[in-house]
Order: structure tokens, then C-alpha cells, then sequence
């Protein structure tokens, strides 16, 4: 949803909203712009000016609260980025990617736009952000294609949010080098689990996935440098027919070769972009694939390794394992069968990706 602003034609910035005269007033002490909703329309501060709003923005704004964070736009267009009502509030670097991987839910165009987000840019929707947000994601693309000032953005972070949890999600490639592990390290937040994925135990069935040779030594040995650094490392395992009979001899590398990471996350398929284009090589049913994913999880867990399971409906898990499943997809992105209202267990599942659910719909049984 956007808001447009008709009479503005000024700068791009950042504001916070404020619907009450006591936020109004501490938004104004920090120092931060801010649009103020009142009944008839809105007022932009620092500079006190007043703008209309069409019926259709007032209604759209209903549906935002105090301290939400906004980019304004040159033409006067609002954009939502931090919703103080959401845990899922995330910061975008860029689409770009140095990796290729066939199961990637963005399409291939979209990997290789330059867009980059500048770190000014971000710090200063940093500064907007309340210091009690619980959880912040930093994602791209590959984040890290942003240079050494993202290095910058995440020392930011680093002094203003010590008790928010952060999740940073990269393909740890760039971590291979010693310095960036290092200075990912120096400058991350307190809190923060960087959360990388292993699509293979060979450079044959990593690299293949990544299309990108070289891949699975990188990705190996930026893992093992953020571990002797003291850094909290979640692996990823995207499951796939590429993949699912190479699960237990991924379980085996981690606990091999990756003491000392947090947790494994085990993640069904987001099947658009590149991972739709490539269904005919990829494609399974998620009952299929924990089957094959369930030794695997037996033996992490056997070991002393935590395992998430994310994106498998509840009825696509083996009863004794359900207690593991997270509910992880984004609301704006779930969808459940009709059927599920019959399912005992609805309210505790997550439900499957709506990009998904014409592939996937025939395998969810409601549950007794």
C-alpha cells in the first residue's frame, strides 16, 4: 500500500508517523521529520505544512500506528518500511546477487538489476526505527555486494539497537576472505545470527544448485572464519529433488566440520522466480522431501544441533517432528486449502506459499 501526497514536490527522506500530539511532540525532540495524522489530513514537520489527503489515502491510513517509518518519495508518494505492529521488518540492500541458484524464489532479471541501497540512506531509516523493535532482518539479493559501507550501516545498528535481535541473510561467500568475516564481526549488532545456506555436501550438488563453480569452498570456509570469530551462524538447507538424497550427508558435514553453529533451519521451497522455472528439475511435494529430510533431522538432533523446520504446512510432517515447524512465511504470502478449516491443527500452522499452493495443494489432509 502507498499514500500519495499530491502538493509535495519536495526531497526524498525519511519520515516517522505520528497519530497523537505525545508522539507528535517526541518525534519532534528526537529531531526526526515526521507526518502528523490528524482529521483533516496530514502536517509534515520539521516544516509545519499541511496537506489534503484523497478518501482513499485516509482509509489506507487506518491501518498504520505510531513510530511506522516511511521513505517519501520526490513525487509525494508514502511507502511503509518499518511497521511497529510487525516482528518481520527487514532491511533491503539490493536485488543483486553473485550467486545464480536454481531454486531462488526471484527471477533471474531481477538478480541482476545494480540497484544498490546507499548507507546514508539506510542509517537514517535506522534512525527513524524505535529502539524497541524486537527483530530486524538484513537481506538482499546478496547484502554484502554493497561494499565496505555496509560495514558502516551495520556499526550504526551496532550503537543504537543493543537488545534487538538481527538476522542477516547472505550467501557467506564474501566471508572466505578473513577481513570481511572480521569486519563483520567488529561491526554486526550484539545480537545477530547470520544465516547461511549449504545446498550440497560436494561442490558437484552445492555448486550445480548455486550454478556458480567455486561456490561451495567459499561458502564452507566462511562459515568455519565467522565460527573462530564467535559468531552466532544459522546453515540453511533449502530442500529440493536436486538435493534430497544428499541430506544426510549435509547433516554429516555440519557435524563434522561446523561445531559450534546455532541451528540448522530446514526450508521447503518458494516456487516462483527461478525456482518455478526450473519446477521440472526441482519440484517434489514437501511430504516427499521430509521423508527424505527426516534422517537427516534425526541425526542433527541426535547430535546436539537445534533444527527449524520453515515453509512445511504441519500436515506435510511427521507427527513427532511437527513441534519443530516455525511459522515462517510472511502473512502477505500464505495461503491455506479450503480444507484446512476443517484441520484440527490450523491455528499452529503456517500454512504454504501462495505461489506455491498450485503445485502443493493436493497434499494437505486436515489433521484430526
Amino acid at each position: 500500500m502507498s499514500i500519495k501526497l499530491e502538493e509535495y514536490f519536495g526531497k526524498m527522506r525519511i519520515v516517522s508517523l505520528a497519530r497523537r500530539k505525545e508522539t507528535l511532540e517526541d518525534l519532534n525532540r528526537s529531531g526526526l521529520d515526521v507526518v502528523y495524522k490528524n482529521q483533516n489530513g496530514i502536517t509534515l514537520y520539521p516544516e509545519g505544512i499541511h496537506y489534503n489527503l484523497k478518501d482513499k489515502d485516509e482509509f489506507t491510513f487506518l491501518n498504520y500506528e505510531d513510530y511506522d517509518v516511511f521513505e517519501l518519495y520526490t513525487d509525494g508518494t508514502l511507502i511503509r518500511c518499518f511497521s511497529v505492529a510487525s516482528t518481520e521488518n527487514f532491511f533491503f540492500i539490493t536485488p543483486q546477487c553473485n550467486s545464480a541458484c536454481i531454486m531462488c524464489p526471484s527471477a533471474a532479471d531481477v538478480r541482476k538489476l545494480h540497484e544498490v541501497k546507499n548507507a546514508n540512506w539506510l542509517i537514517d531509516i535506522a534512525r527513524h526505527i524505535p529502539v524497541t523493535a524486537s527483530h530486524l532482518t538484513i537481506t538482499g539479493g546478496e547484502p554484502f555486494l554493497a561494499g565496505l559501507e555496509l560495514f558502516d550501516f551495520l556499526a550504526f545498528l551496532r550503537a543504537k539497537f543493543l537488545n534487538t535481535e538481527f538476522l542477516i541473510l547472505t550467501n557467506g561467500r564474501i566471508f572466505s576472505i578473513w577481513k570481511y568475516a572480521s569486519a563483520l564481526v567488529m561491526t554486526a549488532p550484539a545480537f545477530t545470527t547470520i544465516a547461511i545456506p549449504i545446498h550440497g555436501s560436494t561442490e558437484k550438488v552445492h555448486d550445480f544448485i548455486t550454478q556458480t563453480p567455486g561456490s561451495f569452498i567459499q561458502t564452507l570456509t566462511g562459515i568455519k572464519n565467522l565460527l573462530k570469530l564467535g559468531a552466532a551462524v544459522e546453515v540453511r538447507i533449502v530442500v529440493s529433488r536436486v538435493n534430497g538424497e544428499d541430506l544426510v550427508n549435509i547433516a554429516k558435514l555440519i557435524i563434522r566440520d561446523l561445531a559450534g553453529i546455532s541451528y540448522v533451519s530446514v526450508m521447503a521451497m518458494e516456487m516462483t522466480g527461478s525456482a518455478a522455472v526450473n519446477k521440472s528439475v526441482l519440484w517434489e511435494p514437501y511430504s516427499k522431501l521430509f521423508v527424505k529430510a527426516e534422517p537427516a533431522i534425526k541425526l542433527l538432533l541426535e547430535n546436539g544441533i537445534d533444527v527449524k523446520l520453515y515453509n512445511f504446512p504441519l500436515c506435510t510432517v511427521s507427527s513427532g517432528y511437527r513441534t519443530l515447524c516455525e511459522k515462517s512465511i510472511s502473512p502477505g504470502k500464505i495461503k491455506y486449502s479450503p480444507d484446512c478449516s476443517l484441520c484440527a491443527a490450523k491455528d499452529a500452522c503456517g500454512g504454504v506459499f501462495n505461489g506455491t499452493y498450485y503445485l502443493e495443494r493436493e497434499d494437505l489432509i486436515p489433521l484430526k
